[in-house]
């Protein structure tokens, strides 16, 4: 496997070379400026940059195919790092098995690669894969479920000449290679409608698709940059060429694709894009090669009429519950909010792509033309949620409503986060009279995208969708204008919205998150892929992110539910006014391995009642180096998973002398005894800081020295800003030393591998000996042939003998019968011995024969074991790692200040 800063390296130079490709379409000197400051660019971005050396964490980098047909098993070969006993990989859905593929050598299993059993009844779908091994439980990958034939491409068809046929209704699971494009050559008829789909980045891959469809003689007649799906309406019958190639010629294992090929459904977008739960409405679903449907008047996408088909849809569920969550979609980080499901059409001709159909916050009201001029304002009721779209280009929409002084609205603009590349803003403007009685408008308030975000550079939950607390100040007649900035020349009917106006109703919705160990530089811009891995007497955090509602702003007490024996949550909470917040799991010395999902739960009190709320999963894609050189691609995850290391033990642990809860009176002083326990060689001093509760950001540095095993933390109340309450926060510390990854499995490797060299040393020595009885066998039938010819060669000279002396009237010539007795005896004698020693032969050579293969079996299992003894060796030395120490969480309660 090509390291990755080499790869990186590799595709600098072919972005690069690709642009020098492009020199005759732009000026030289014009060309040569733009080369050098691209040069300097790539060469500042793909520059090899070293991450921090952590402790072994299972990462899964690629699978491949990256799906399959229902009803189907496929192989599938996983590549990540610290892969150590990946002997298991697990789907999201119960109907997706996978078991190791074993040798057909050795019957052992082959290193990173499973059988997998997609069952018949799987609906099609996106699906999450993780590879669960000795040091814990993967990141996910994509794994998509199809309903449609699949084939592998091939890696010879980068030209058009050796182009892969395939047929219309099939996915191709390919790898794009560095500085090619790989062709496909189809059959479709006059008027035949084929919807070309590249799945990548919706996968997880690092590809960005384009696509180039060619006529049979070479000319192009479509063309799609960087996603989304071709609309090919066939002209004439005939024969086409599809190229598929990454945007900018990169390549290699991680930039996989699923290209479909197929004249069944395809949906665009659904109208309403929302609906109340436990509703049952009619919906239009607009798209392609809908069965059913109609012609959709007036609307086209990229120039192709699209067709309209009205389905009635049941909602049902909590919205805020996480089965809420349309995970299948690839959603922004700000879409937390966005509570709704994933829509297909189930058809004769196959299932379509999903759309989302989100949950709305109050009844529906669909925009009706005209409404594009303030004197056509749509007059709606409170609270409602008015839905339309910004089309055609520029389209801007008015509505109007009667409001009375003192009611609180929330104003609120879905459609960034609905996955749409929108800008929305919206108009507030009043009706007032002036001296003279004539009616004006005042404008009283602009909405522009807030962009707040929560989860920093890993997950950016910034949005372009505005929202306001309309608190109104005059009865009265108000009307909104909604457009989009972006949208002045593009006309797509895609971009739908929905204006929410609905009354305050405080709420919340939580994201929890892998915490990745800060960076050792402090000016590092790295982020890592993470995933949540406890060892023995460990301590580790999650991060969760609040997004709170409605002017919600209370505290939320967290817990984690579906913890495994051995493993405890600390009491958390997210502080009054802040919208992230630490959890601490600890997992005890005696813990047990373990892997499974498990889920952050928030309650809050709003309004006298209790209100819990599950929080969804992120993650990030893709290890980054540098977050302004290099764009991070977070993601919603299915599942939160946990994974409990009962082989390993942390390097070091610090817990407090006592397991209680710490009181003290307001600027009062406390002092905490703290234990340590040092494994391995890590020794270096420590320098704990507190983290979690930035009241303790002040608290000095403890200092605990190498060859120390106890220190006492001194807190002094008065000289923080800490108020009344219990906090609960752990200590933390960056520390270097040298890390072996299983010297035991090491010594097991060798000692296995010595012993399979024994046993092939046998197998040799057995199979020498089969063949020395081979060759004796061989030689004792070759002399009982020799005997049983010239015993026939002397029956048949007696019976010659015999027959001339009867031909002589000799017949009672006594000893010619005696000799021709005693030749025919002979004769079958050796017969016999000649048939004995054949069978003799045979059965030597049979155990010879199984002697050979069992020496060249001992001799492929010596060989796999030499190499697993070696790379284990290789894996046990002693290397330099940082690593991040947390101790085991100390909850103090200050208590409120007596009054006087």
């Amino acid at each position: 496997m090509v390291p990755r800063h080499a790869q990186k390296r590799k595709d600098a130079l072919h972005v690069l070379s690709c642009l020098l490709r492009t020199a005759h379409y732009v000026g030289v000197c014009q060309h040569r400026r733009l080369c050098v400051f691209t040069l300097i660019s790539l060469v500042a971005f793909f520059a090899p940059q070293r991450l921090q050396a952590q402790l072994p964490l299972v990462r899964l980098s690629t699978l491949f195919p990256p799906g399959g047909n229902a009803g189907t098993t496929i192989e599938v070969a996983i590549t990540g790092d610290d892969l150590d006993d990946a002997n298991q990989l697990r789907f999201s859905h119960t109907n997706i098995n996978a078991i190791q593929k074993l040798s057909e050598k050795t019957a052992e299993p082959e290193l990173n690669k499973f059988l997998v059993a997609i069952g018949a009844q799987t609906p099609p779908g996106n699906y999450e894969a993780r590879v669960i091994g000795r040091f814990g439980v993967s990141n996910p990958r994509a794994f998509v479920v199809g309903d449609l034939p699949e084939i592998i491409s091939s890696n010879t068809n980068h030209v058009p000449e050796s182009a892969t046929e395939i047929t219309l209704n099939t996915v191709v699971n390919g790898r794009a290679d560095v500085n090619a494009v790989d062709y496909f050559r189809f059959s479709a008829k006059k008027g035949q409608r084929v919807l070309i789909e590249c799945l990548a980045r919706e996968m997880d891959s690092r590809m960005d698709d384009a696509l180039i469809l060619y006529d049979a003689t070479g000319r192009e007649l479509e063309r799609r940059r960087r996603g989304g799906s071709l609309d090919f309406i066939a002209p004439a019958d005939g024969r086409f060429v599809l190229g598929v190639s990454d945007f900018t010629y990169r390549g290699g294992e991680e930039y996989s694709y699923r290209l479909t090929l197929r004249a069944g459904p395809h949906l665009d977008f659904i109208f309403p894009p929302s609906g109340l739960p436990h509703t049952k409405n009619k919906y239009i679903l607009y798209g392609r090669n809908l069965p059913g449907g109609v012609t959709a008047q007036g609307l086209t996408l990229d120039g192709k009429p699209l067709e309209q088909l009205t389905v009635e849809i049941e909602l049902a569920g909590d919205p805020a519950t996480p089965s809420s969550a349309p995970t299948g979609l690839a959603l922004r980080p700000a879409a937390a909010v966005v509570d709704g499901t994933e829509y297909r059409l189930r058809t004769p001709q196959g299932v379509s792509n999903p759309v989302l159909l989100s949950f709305a916050t109050a009844p529906i009201v669909t925009e009706q033309e005209p409404n594009d001029q303030p004197d056509q304002a749509q007059k709606v009721p409170l609270p409602c949620e008015f839905v339309g779209q910004f089309y055609p280009a520029g389209d801007r929409d008015w509505l109007a409503f009667d409001a009375k002084q003192g009611e609180v609205y929330w104003v609120e603009i879905f459609s960034h986060r609905l996955g749409l590349p929108t800008a929305p803003f919206a108009l507030v403007q009043h009706a007032t009279k002036n001296d003279k009685g004539e009616e004006k408008w005042d404008d009283v308030h602009e909405l522009y995208a807030a962009d707040v975000n929560l989860g920093g550079p890993e997950f950016n939950t910034s949005t372009r969708d505005p929202s306001w607390r309309f608190e109104v100040k005059e009865n009265g007649v108000y009307r909104i204008r909604v457009s989009d900035l972006f949208n002045r020349y593009e006309s797509n009917p895609r971009f739908i919205y929905r204006l929410s106006l609905r009354k305050e109703t405080a709420d919340f919705r939580l994201v929890a998150l892998p915490q990745a160990p800060p960076p050792v530089n402090k000016d590092a811009k790295e982020v890592l892929l993470w995933t949540p891995l406890l060892r023995r007497g460990e301590t580790i955090p999650l991060k969760v992110l609040a997004f709170r509602r409605d002017n919600f702003q209370g505290e939320i007490q967290l817990a984690v539910e579906g913890l495994p024996p051995g493993v405890t949550c600390a009491p958390a909470k997210i502080e009054t006014n802040n919208n992230s917040g630490l959890l601490f799991l600890t997992a005890a010395d005696s813990a047990e391995s373990w892997s499974g999902p498990v889920t952050v739960i928030g309650k809050a009190i709003i309004a006298d009642r209790e209100l819990e709320r599950s929080a969804r999963a992120g993650s990030v894609s893709w290890t980054v180096p540098d977050y302004n050189n290099e764009a991070v691609r977070p993601r919603f995850t299915r599942d939160l998973f946990l994974a409990v290391s009962g082989v390993e033990s942390a390097p070091i642990t610090i817990k407090p002398a006592e397991k209680k809860i710490w009181e003290a009176a307001p600027g009062g002083k406390l002092q905490i005894p703290l234990q340590l326990d040092r494994r391995g060689e890590f020794s270096e001093t420590l320098k704990l800081k507190a983290s979690r509760v930035p009241a303790l950001d002040g608290l000095k540095e403890l200092e605990i020295e190498s060859k120390t095993n106890a220190a006492t933390l001194e807190i002094d109340l008065g000289q923080l800003k800490l108020g009344p309450g219990t906090h609960t926060f752990a200590l933390q510390a960056q520390t270097k030393g040298k890390y072996r990854n299983n010297p035991d499995a090491a010594a097991q490797a060798e000692q296995a591998s010595k012993q399979a060299e024994k046993i092939a040393a046998d197998a040799a020595a057995e199979a020498g000996k089969t063949a020395a009885a081979l060759a004796a066998a061989t030689k004792a039938a070759e002399e009982a042939a020799a005997q049983s010819n010239v015993a026939a060669e002397k029956f048949a000279e007696a019976k010659t003998a015999a027959e001339k002396a009867a031909a002589q009237q000799a017949a009672d010539d006594g000893d010619l019968i005696s000799a021709l007795d005693a030749a025919e005896k002979e004769s079958e004698a050796a017969k016999e011995q000649e048939k004995a020693a054949l069978e003799s032969k045979a059965a030597a050579q049979k155990t010879a024969e199984e002697a050979s293969a069992k020496t060249k079996e001992a001799e492929a299992k010596k060989t796999a074991a030499a190499a697993r003894a070696k790379a284990a060796e290789e894996r046990a030395k002693p290397r330099d790692v940082t690593i991040t120490v947390y101790s085991m969480p100390i909850t103090i309660h200050l208590n409120a200040e007596e009054k006087k």
